[in-house]
């Protein structure tokens, strides 16, 4: 019997790695990861792919793992895309009524319309409330079936760089995708790791070469920032200041301990074809906090131009700093805010480096069964 198709398919475009995932929803809140498939590529950073042309044919390959692992055609993909290629916008708009009237779904959309704006070179992928208030002044974030005379909401628009989704269109139609959906990956993860916000809550996402800062507010984000730094630049880092290869500043990133004293002496022992090499415990964790450093300035910045208080939950995620002991704990005292580390409450998937492939995986499925907000253009 040939088998249906059941699963939906989403695809992490990460600055050091593509993963395809393929889900299914398993009761009223489990999922079910029945596929992942995952690639290395050159990556991105700042707005530009490093090797744009080996992308097609390795999106191809892990298609294929997932197909012949599920047994499944992928027809239609899911796109995660990078907050280096999104624009967010935050927008109040408002409407009145002769009478109370109750607020559809699609009464809903047409009213958060007004928000949408024309951008140059960028394609809207997303609308969604922070808030809304009715007219005895109560705030809700979900006004679906409610019923005013006046309402007022605040509304986060996001747009992606149309030349990202023609790059994506245009590949993945040459692979035999049929529909291709984008999604801001730094949405899913707040929409998906922390649920509707009544409150503003902030996850920062440390990536291989890039990273983002997302605040959340309702359902949307009130701010998004990105910045070219991330797991990788600590490798490079170690690679100069040691003379090492990739791979073995890659092992010494792993064995980093930041909360050993640095004047103890102890030292790391790397692996090496030629000889184990030995570096000193005190050198090699001041290289990993110099860049810490700076990702602590961009981050502080971040926030300052969100005009946060300093009650904001920060959450830090990705796998770029999460295998580092220590790293958050000295980001927060750089910083100086309490951080927390988030990651998905999955089985097997429970890690931060699986945050945004997870979260976007999550986000699709709800979206099958509850549409979001768009206005169709």
């Amino acid at each position: 019997m040939k088998k249906t198709n059941c699963s939906v398919h989403a695809l992490d475009v990460g600055s050091n790695k593509l993963v395809l995932f393929s889900g299914y929803k398993n009761g009223s809140n489990g999922l079910i990861v029945n596929g992942k498939a995952d690639i290395e590529y050159a990556g991105f950073l700042e707005n530009e792919f490093l090797e744009p042309e080996e992308i097609k044919e390795k999106i191809g390959k892990i298609i294929e793992t997932i197909e012949l692992s599920t047994k499944e055609t992928v027809k239609e993909l899911n796109v995660g895309v990078p907050a280096e290629f999104c624009y967010s916008l935050v927008k109040k708009v408002t409407a009145t009524f002769s009478y109370r009237k109750k607020l559809s779904f699609d009464l809903l959309n047409e009213i958060y319309s007004q928000s949408i704006e024309e951008l140059d070179e960028h394609t809207l992928i997303s609308v969604s409330p922070l808030y809304n208030i009715l007219d005895n002044g109560k705030k809700v974030i979900n006004a679906v079936n409610l019923k005013t005379s006046k309402f007022s909401s605040l509304v986060n628009t996001i747009y992606v760089k149309t030349e990202f989704i023609r790059f994506f269109n245009h590949i993945l139609s040459e692979l035999g995708i049929i529909k291709v959906n984008y999604l801001c990956s730094a949405l899913c993860e707040v929409n998906s790791l922390l649920g509707d916000l009544p409150s503003e809550a902030c996850i920062i996402d440390i990536g291989f070469l890039t990273s983002s800062v997302a605040i959340g507010k309702g359902q949307g984000l009130s701010n998004l920032f990105s910045f070219s730094q991330g797991g990788g630049h600590i490798i490079s880092d170690l690679m100069n200041s040691f003379s090492l290869t990739y791979d073995e500043a890659t092992e010494l990133k792993r064995k980093i301990v930041l909360t050993i004293e640095s004047d103890s002496g102890i030292i790391y022992d790397i692996s090496s074809p030629q000889k184990t090499k030995k570096i000193l415990v005190e050198q090699a964790n001041s290289v990993v906090k110099n860049r810490l450093d700076i990702f602590a300035s961009v981050i502080k910045k971040c926030l300052q131009k969100s005009q946060q208080q300093e009650f904001l939950p920060i959450y830090v995620t990705g796998g770029g700093i999460s295998s580092i002991s220590g790293a958050k704990e000295y980001l927060s005292s750089q910083i100086g805010k309490s951080i927390g580390i988030i990651y998905p409450n999955i089985e097997e998937f429970s890690k931060p480096y699986y945050s945004s492939g997870i979260s976007l995986l999550q986000e699709v499925i709800k979206k099958k069964e509850k549409p979001a907000f768009l206005v169709a253009k």
